[in-house]
């Protein structure tokens, strides 16, 4: 879920963007709006102002006048509102006695060593207490604030210091929010993320075999983990003086070279945690492209839930775990457990061949759930698979789009339709990508004009993944269209993924050749769900056990 911080000073309108945020993104789940203001007994003003912020939120929202912040993020699910975090410092200013002559080194008395020693480690202790609760809630957050610090210099030392900690917790908010959005005279700005210090130069050089111009803002490129060479290096050494002819184990050689770089050891760790995440959806373009109708997408949805799809035995099978998340599938889903629909965004797309498939706005919170369900998954390997009637129409107008190819070239049958509809497939494709020229460079408007919410999150997920510095195993078409958007996301992530297998989409070999990756199987598949992906694994495994089990040549007694 996505968590903004929405800054300002007096009547900006920062309390009016938050709420309307709330109430147009359509996130599943309880909207609860936390007031942080005490009450103020006789201050009649005050009174008037609360009920106006009371009558212009919507009835179905529940307000909670409290200002236990931590406790509710910590329990809460679909969005919260908290307003606001200024009055919340407030109060935890005046529980720890900040204001008094000793503020600074007073108010806490003998017996608990363990305790903060003074008010000020007090707000600190219930500032982190904060920032730890927004990491691990579950919820959507829109978090309001003042910003106090462009005013002049506070005449008394009471309002230095509530500048000074107000200032510190709105930055270290930020720092873990995924939008900083600040409000002048109504106009809402988004603010960029912090500058690097001079001389801190990251190398975002990849392997990409064509480097494009990126026009998306240089504060929302991501940076994946680096790549050990050194350990490469040796892994390679180490593998040519196994008991073999160098190079007879072919890829299971290369494979285990690669795994070594990332695990940044050799040799390489068993990936014995391969986590599955199918990502599902449906698009607008479905009815005229697909053999089969968008009720199916929901129908598999359950059946992946109940564990019984094709996903589910091969996960069995290799000993890997399989969650499935509603991104966009065009139905309500109330039969399957709370955490399917917890990333929702909207009911289906739209038709990717005369409207956008989703607002700016939608892309964010696609992009960052996905991002989110990397950290959610402990494993050694993470495999993205794909959900949805109408998206190998999406994956080819994405790939054409990208790699300037002709609608021709790139769209397949999909679910296997007949010649006539692989025709209408091939125009909605085209028109698609024409639609998306402009934009083809940027990641966020090119999954707005012609992606889908399963789309972009797929897209967090891949950048996220090489973020975080884990292993992937990409699928097919649908999942290496997403790879080409994560690409853009975080220049360089591709080196964090393996393919494979080869789809018999015609896009696809075309992607992955973009990318400069090579497929570790070809079965002629074309279902998605994460199986071809999952069907490498084993030769995953087996480039390990080579690694650790053979025999050195100098070893042996020649």
């Amino acid at each position: 879920m996505e968590k903004i911080l929405v800054l300002g000073g007096a009547r900006s309108g920062k309390s009016v963007y938050a709420e309307k945020w709330a109430h147009e993104s359509a996130r599943p789940g309880p909207v609860t709006y936390l007031a942080t203001a005490p009450p103020r007994p006789g201050d009649t003003e005050w009174a008037e102002r609360v009920e106006r912020h009371r009558e212009r939120r919507p009835a179905a929202w529940e307000t909670l006048e409290t200002t236990e912040v931590v406790s509710v993020l910590r329990r809460a699910s679909g969005t919260v509102i908290v307003e606001c975090l200024s009055l919340w410092l407030s109060s935890v200013l005046d529980d720890a006695g900040v204001w008094g002559d000793a503020g600074d080194g007073a108010g806490v008395g003998p017996g608990d060593e363990s305790a903060p020693s003074t008010p000020i480690d007090i707000v600190e202790a219930a500032v982190s207490d904060l920032i730890d609760a927004w990491r691990s809630s579950r919820a959507a957050i829109v978090a309001v604030s003042n910003e106090v610090g462009s005013g002049v210099v506070p005449a008394t030392r009471s309002g230095r210091l509530y500048r000074d900690l107000l200032g510190n917790l709105n930055r270290r908010v930020a720092d873990v929010a995924d939008r900083a959005v600040l409000c002048v005279a109504g106009r809402a700005l988004d603010l960029p993320a912090p500058l690097s210090a001079p001389g801190d130069v990251q190398d975002n050089s990849c392997h990409q075999r064509h480097p494009v111009q990126h026009h998306v803002r240089a504060a929302e490129l991501g940076v994946p983990a680096p790549v050990d060479e050194t350990v490469e290096a040796r892994a390679r050494e180490l593998i040519d003086g196994l008991a073999k002819p160098v190079g007879s184990l072919g890829r299971l050689e290369e494979i285990a070279v690669w795994l070594a770089g990332r695990q940044g050891e050799y040799p390489p760790r068993m990936p014995s945690r391969a986590g599955v995440t199918v990502f599902a959806g449906d698009h607008g373009v479905a009815a005229e492209v697909s053999a089969y109708p968008p009720a199916v997408t929901a129908a598999m949805v359950r059946t992946v839930v109940s564990g019984q799809a094709a996903i589910n035995a091969l996960a069995a099978q290799h000993g890997a775990t399989v969650r499935i998340r509603d991104l966009a599938v065009d139905a309500d889903l109330p039969d399957v457990p709370q955490e399917v629909g917890e990333h929702k965004v909207r009911r289906g797309s739209g038709r990717i061949d005369v409207e956008d498939a989703l607002t700016p706005e939608q892309v964010r919170i696609a992009v960052s759930a996905g991002r989110r369900l990397v950290v959610d998954e402990p494993v050694d390997v993470l495999i993205a698979g794909d959900l949805g009637i109408g998206n190998t129409t999406t994956a080819a107008a994405i790939i054409g789009a990208v790699l300037g190819l002709d609608a021709r070239k790139v769209t397949g049958r999909g679910t296997g339709i007949d010649d006539a509809t692989l025709e209408h497939k091939s125009t909605v494709v085209a028109a698609a990508i024409e639609r998306a020229r402009p934009v083809r460079d940027d990641p966020l408007a090119l999954l707005s004009t012609i992606g889908g919410a399963d789309f972009a999150a797929m897209a967090g997920f891949l950048a996220g993944a090489a973020e975080h510095g884990i292993p992937v195993l990409l699928d097919g078409v649908v999942v290496t269209a997403a790879a080409l958007v994560a690409e853009l996301l975080t220049p360089g992530a591709s080196a964090w993924w393996l393919a494979g297998h080869l789809s018999v989409e015609p896009a696809h070999a075309a992607a992955l050749d973009y990318l400069g990756l090579e497929p570790i199987v070809d079965l002629r598949m074309r279902l998605g769900e994460g199986t071809g992906a999952l069907a490498a694994l084993p030769t995953l495994r087996s480039a390990v056990a080579m690694s650790t089990r053979m025999a050195a040549l100098a070893d042996l007694e020649l």
